[in-house]
């Protein structure tokens, strides 16, 4: 998972997702429609496929078509919590993606 998905779901949970913005460039007028894309996109990133939305839902979301946005579920490629949100020695002791990926280079002869 990227350093931003990570932050961005951190600042979600903490119900405070307009601190991803650059206070320089961001205008209060704009962070509800903010907040709604920062949602939008954290519903596209989930864990599992099958709880992501399809595009025309996405486009109906951004919208505002949808007006009650489901709460995002834990994101691909994060470290697993515990439920109190603390890790369990296990889990300090052995950190990785949970997700597998496998990167290839193509290159020419």
């Amino acid at each position: 998972m990227t350093m931003f998905t990570f932050q961005a779901w951190k600042l979600w949970n903490e119900n405070n997702s307009v601190a991803l913005l650059n206070p320089v460039i961001s205008n209060p007028c704009f962070q509800s429609e903010i907040s709604r894309c920062i949602h939008v996109g954290l519903l596209c990133v989930q864990e599992f496929v099958k709880d992501r939305p399809s595009m025309p839902t996405i486009i109906s979301m951004l919208n505002s078509e949808i007006v009650d946005l489901p709460t995002p579920k834990q994101p691909a490629f994060t470290e697993r919590q515990n439920n109190s949100g603390e890790e369990s020695s296990q889990q300090s002791q052995k950190r990785c993606s949970i997700n597998y990926v496998t990167v290839t280079i193509p290159e020419g002869r």
